[in-house]
């Protein structure tokens, strides 16, 4: 047992430092959303302001992105050095540098948009094949559903590089409907650090890196009977589950939104994913600057001869703007776990950063002026005792440039209650520098 309370102050988020007021949302409509990584985060929400409407004869290009430096100090816990884990180092030195070029392309109804991103991560722990680095340089899965590849990964010697194509697609609107070919972001749900309804893009409430978001291959369809309500159709293909080496396992899925009045909104999903059925929802309601939001997702077994068992998913959350300055959120909920699909590397359970059965999450964040954030986040799995602390201060040098120190580190845990990946988790102190273009 171990315990790091002396640190708490100095524990500051790095995820929910940006996060902005909760406000009454705009209508819910068929015009496209701001996609680009100009707006400081390449994830976006599925709701947005409408975008300015192109002429109709002109062709329209824009071209935005973001370069990230970080280095990090990791420290290891004790209890990963023992049989059977045999993570037997002390501390080490952990650097990242990652970055994002978005192009669109527009012309009327239709637009083309592509982005790369790259990653590139060195350490001694790649060269010694420790887990540390793969289970901090996160999200490792860069395509969510992946038919068409598009990208080059390799591990050479202390260093690992990644670089993808991790949004590449055709869209064309109609009058009441939109359809989307490609590789494309799929982004809903109030979840930052829990977010079940959405399997297709894993939240970074967690993680040190920003700015990463994972493609989906496939087709999207959506309708938009009124200006209360969406649906949207999808038809995804992934073949990393079996190494590329096997048949596309299909996605079938269903998303709907409905509003009722302006402090409503019900989400409600449907379908076959990773050879499992799938059905759950999200029920937000609004007052002033606060929010109360539920998921629920069911998932049965697996289609297939694979041992397996069904599984519930369920979160609840708060999020308020107290004043012109503070900002808290609360997120509580469960993930079950498979007991019969058990996975063997922990470094390949890509789907969460750090994975908790039970959990609560809270975090805050004070401005202390407007180019500087102080915030601070704490998450306690009830199972296994584990609690983690994440936090940040974040500065706006000038416009467009940011500069961030944070510190990450297990607080408390109970030895043999803690599971596998909890115990191979590093302290972590770091600082980084993001410019957007």
């Amino acid at each position: 047992m171990r315990v790091w309370w002396l640190l708490l102050p100095f524990l500051l988020d790095t995820a929910w430092a940006q996060k902005p007021a909760v406000k009454k949302r705009a209508p819910l409509t068929k015009a496209k959303p701001k996609l680009a990584p100009k707006a400081k985060t390449v994830v976006v929400a599925p709701v947005a302001e409408p975008a300015p409407a192109a002429e109709e004869s002109s062709l329209k290009f824009e071209l935005s992105g973001n370069l990230e430096a970080q280095t990090r100090k990791l420290w290891n816990q004790s209890s990963s050095k023992r049989f059977p884990l045999l993570q037997d180092w002390q501390e080490s030195q952990f650097n990242v540098a990652t970055g994002n070029v978005n192009l669109k392309a527009e012309f009327a109804e239709s637009r083309v948009e592509t982005n790369v991103f790259g990653r590139y991560a060195q350490s001694e722990l790649y060269g010694d094949g420790f887990l540390a680095p793969q289970l901090i340089n996160f999200p490792r899965k860069l395509v969510a559903r992946d038919v068409f590849r598009l990208d080059h990964s390799r591990q050479d010697g202390d260093a690992q590089t990644d670089l993808v194509i991790n949004k590449l697609y055709y869209e064309l609107d109609g009058d009441e409907s939109r359809f989307v070919f490609g590789r494309m972001y799929i982004n809903y749900g109030t979840g930052e650090v829990f977010n079940p309804v959405n399997p297709f893009n894993q939240p970074l409430g967690l993680a040190s890196q920003s700015n990463v978001a994972q493609g989906n291959d496939g087709f999207k369809v959506s309708f938009f009977p009124n200006d209360n309500s969406s649906l949207n159709f999808y038809l995804l293909g992934n073949k990393n589950l079996d190494d590329y080496e096997n048949q596309i396992t299909r996605t079938l899925w269903i998303h709907g939104e409905w509003r009722a009045g302006d402090n409503w909104q019900l989400d409600y999903v449907l379908g076959q994913d990773q050879k499992r059925n799938k059905a759950g929802g999200q029920l937000n309601y609004i007052w002033g600057d606060a929010m109360v939001f539920t998921q629920l997702l069911y998932s049965s077994e697996f289609n297939t001869s694979t041992p397996s068992e069904n599984l519930i998913d369920a979160m609840v959350g708060y999020d308020h703007q107290l004043d012109a300055e503070w900002h808290l959120r609360i997120e509580a909920g469960y993930q079950e776990q498979d007991n019969e699909y058990v996975i063997i590397n922990p470094a390949s359970a890509s789907d969460r950063l750090l994975p908790y059965e039970w959990f609560v999450a809270v975090a805050q964040t004070y401005e202390v002026h407007p180019l500087v954030k102080l915030s601070a986040t704490v998450i306690h799995d009830f199972k296994t005792s584990f609690t983690y602390g994440i936090g940040r201060v974040s500065w706006s040098l000038v416009k467009d440039v940011e500069w961030d120190f944070f510190v990450n580190a297990p607080l408390y845990w109970v030895e043999d209650e803690v599971n596998v990946v909890q115990k191979i988790f590093p302290t972590e102190a770091g600082t980084a520098l993001r410019v957007f273009f």
